[in-house]
């Protein structure tokens, strides 16, 4: 019996030992590989509400396709440790004050707004990156930015200043992406062919540029410049 008792007890120590040889791993290998670990993103669906956003591609609103990129990007940064705000979370209408104001409340380290650019030229397309404040903005725009350009495939529109309350009123590194032309018709039969493919491109694209971002030295996490 005493034997028996021994070899079970044995096989609970080097059971309890694996698990926490396996759990100390997988938060040391996180711990490792994600830059996003512990940080507080802000992200802003754009429109909302009685603003519709771009109404060119028909049966999708650009304030839904933003809102359903947003909460795709969402789980991604999640994933890697983020913790993740969203400035609405539904259909209802925020304005910019709303906004800035959710972004500054929970001390967020980046606020990425959620676009989709609009034209009355069904063949225009490109994604096109904008700043509030030059030295609070510029720097994370261009990398934000340099992935949508190297990842989705279309043309690349610059980044350029914009003087968005959002943007400007955020106290931390804040961009606005126009991602793609919602308007284009290739776009448009893309965000609505009901694979949510072209949606998860995006949202990759932008998680991939917040990766990037995080990985660099750190800036100051709040900035008025």
């Amino acid at each position: 019996m005493f034997v028996i008792l021994k070899i079970k007890l044995k096989n609970v120590l080097t059971l309890a030992l694996v698990l926490f040889s396996l759990f100390s791993f997988t938060s040391f290998a996180l711990a490792q590989t994600t830059p996003l670990l512990g940080k507080v993103i802000v992200l802003d669906p754009g429109h909302g509400g009685d603003d519709y956003g771009s109404t060119e591609c028909g049966g999708l609103p650009e304030k839904e396709a933003t809102l359903d990129i947003a909460n795709r990007l969402k789980l991604l940064l999640e994933a890697d440790g983020a913790e993740v705000f969203l400035t609405r979370t539904d259909n209802s209408t925020k304005s910019n004050n709303d906004r800035y104001t959710l972004a500054n409340s929970v001390n967020g380290e980046a606020l990425v707004s959620i676009h989709l650019n609009g034209s009355t030229d069904s063949n225009k397309n490109g994604t096109l990156g904008l700043y509030g404040k030059l030295n609070k903005d510029n720097a994370f725009t261009q990398t934000v930015h340099a992935r949508l350009v190297s990842e989705l495939g279309i043309p690349d529109l610059g980044v350029t200043n914009f003087a968005s309350g959002v943007l400007l009123k955020s106290e931390m590194p804040s961009t606005m992406q126009e991602t793609v032309y919602i308007s284009n018709t290739q776009e448009c039969q893309l965000l609505t062919n009901g694979t949510g493919i072209r949606q998860q491109q995006i949202a990759q694209s932008l998680h991939n540029g917040l990766l990037d971002w995080f990985s660099q030295p750190q800036p100051p996490k709040r900035g008025k410049k």
